[in-house]
């Protein structure tokens, strides 16, 4: 009897097994298949990098044409307006609030700008205008590569950079043997087309997962990329080949210039580059990123078809190592206590991030500041405070709160006196440098109330004076203007002590130009 049933079990087990290796035969079929398709595809990819790097590298064998470098520009150099205290009737009380439960400018044509008279009562005939409203280029994703990349599996040297704080590695190959035979068009192209190896592919690929691992806007990406190629070959002509290579491989669009036998990286840029030389081909700028003070130089002008301009936009911070600064401690007139730490890795990355502005409207700096966000640790230390201090307030209320912590927890004080220049800041560079002026408040107050109480905000130039007005969602009472069909009430964080609708003295809101957010 159990010989029986054994037999009947066995039975009926086979045909499930024989399922099973059916199943199992038949996903690693589809799996092969898969690989395959995937082996088939990149091989593509790398024919076409390697035919596109032999063209380009043809290309550099011609003659290169001189080119005059212009000079660097500089920021526009306006007269100081100093702050101005309010001296006129005593604001509304504001009530205690509730305890908490926890790339190119586009000018727009605007058929009318309302802006009342001075004073807290709107006009009963709006004046109607015609102003100059800037609106940034969205902010673009970083470039494509010229085809995907992946390199075989085999060992390679790392080369870490200490960036900001970030260790970041980028892969050389082994046997590494990039050497310039001189500096003349075929040892130049010689040497492109021994980058365009499949040894050097890792090289590329550990690049591109760094930028993307760390976060790296493009100018922090070109410079990593410097400092990594200088670690490996020196500060030489072979540094600033593989630089090169390497930002044209990312998809960036830049040229190779030569300085009587040095070469130079020209990159061409979506903003005006302040404080650095340029050439102009094919009417775009391309700029001299070492700081080369020459007046001319020989450039290939040998081009990619989907190669893409830098942009001196920050959507998104670099992931830079924390490296938090004593926490610093801000109270406002109306009893706002806030302390915060910032990460002095960024602090240090912004000093030398170069102002830029676009289509030569220096104005457009600003709003590239402005759009840029706070760190994620001022968020967790500061943030908290100030929700604290305005939670259960009115909108108007909570604006209120802001504007004057802003007006009053800072110290002003002109760029000219402090750095000799003018220099616009980061919204975290205010909170850690003890000094601030107009812009720079501006532009902190404009991040604290888009994040904090939700509200669009646009920043207002004056003449020689930067302010901002807030949109809110009731009729708020004072002066503003009308942007989109949709009323901005002035909020100044210079005119101290001054409340929401207040405008500074000698500004003149007729002739105020609309500097748009996101």
């Amino acid at each position: 009897m159990r010989k029986i049933l054994f037999i009947l079990a066995l039975a009926a087990v086979i045909p499930v097994t024989a399922q099973v290796d059916a199943f199992e035969q038949f996903r690693r079929q589809q799996a092969a298949q898969f690989n395959q398709f995937k082996d088939d595809q990149q091989a593509e990819f790398d024919k076409f990098r390697k035919r596109v790097n032999e063209e380009y590298a043809e290309f550099m064998r011609r003659a290169w044409q001189e080119f005059p470098a212009y000079e660097a520009e500089e920021p526009k150099e306006e007269p100081t307006v100093e702050p101005v205290v309010y001296e006129g009737p005593t604001e509304e009380p504001t009530p205690a609030p509730a305890e908490p439960t926890e790339e190119p400018v586009v000018k727009e044509d605007i058929s009318s700008l309302d802006v009342p008279k001075q004073g807290l009562e709107p006009a009963p005939v709006p004046i109607a205008v015609k102003p100059i409203v800037i609106v940034l280029p969205e902010p673009t994703p970083a470039p494509e590569p010229i085809a995907p990349v992946q390199p075989k599996e085999e060992p390679y040297k790392k080369v870490s950079v200490g960036y900001y704080g970030a260790l970041v590695t980028i892969g050389f190959p082994q046997n590494d043997n990039l050497k310039l035979k001189g500096a003349d068009e075929n040892s130049i192209a010689d040497a492109w087309q021994a980058l365009s190896d499949s040894k050097y592919d890792i090289t590329v690929k550990t690049a591109l997962d760094a930028r993307k691992g760390n976060a790296l806007c493009d100018w922090a990406y070109m410079d990593l990329l410097r400092q990594a190629c200088e670690k490996q070959y020196g500060k030489s002509n072979e540094a600033t080949l593989a630089q090169a290579f390497l930002m044209v491989q990312s998809g960036y669009r830049i040229r190779l210039g030569n300085n009587n036998g040095k070469l130079q990286l020209l990159v061409a840029s979506v903003y005006d580059i302040y404080g650095y030389k340029y050439f102009v081909l094919d009417g775009t700028k391309f700029y001299i990123v070492s700081g080369d003070k020459n007046t001319k130089m020989h450039i290939c002008e040998s081009k990619y078809g989907k190669e893409k301009s830098l942009s001196m936009q920050i959507a998104q911070l670099p992931k830079f190592t924390s490296d938090p600064t004593q926490k610093r401690t801000l109270s406002s007139k109306k009893g706002i206590t806030a302390a915060t730490s910032v990460n002095k890795n960024l602090i240090d990355f912004f000093n030398t991030y170069p102002q830029a502005c676009y289509k030569g409207d220096y104005t457009t700096r600003w709003a590239a500041y402005a759009n840029t966000p706070l760190d994620k640790s001022i968020k967790s230390s500061l943030y908290p405070s100030l929700q604290k201090a305005i939670a259960g307030a009115p909108e108007r209320q909570q604006v209120e709160l802001i504007l004057n912590w802003v007006q009053t927890a800072f110290t002003y004080k002109v760029d000219d006196d402090v750095w000799g220049h003018d220099r616009a800041f980061f919204a975290q560079e205010t909170l850690y440098y003890p000094y601030c002026d107009c812009e720079d408040r501006a532009i902190l107050f404009s991040r604290l109330v888009r994040d904090l109480v939700g509200l669009d905000v646009v920043l207002l130039y004056y003449p020689g004076h930067l302010a901002a007005a807030v949109g809110f969602n009731n009729d708020e009472r004072g002066d503003y203007l009308t942007y989109k069909n949709r009323k901005y009430v002035v909020c100044d964080p210079t005119y101290i002590n001054a409340g929401v609708g207040r405008t500074m003295p000698g500004m003149n809101n007729q002739e105020a130009q609309v500097i748009a957010l996101k």
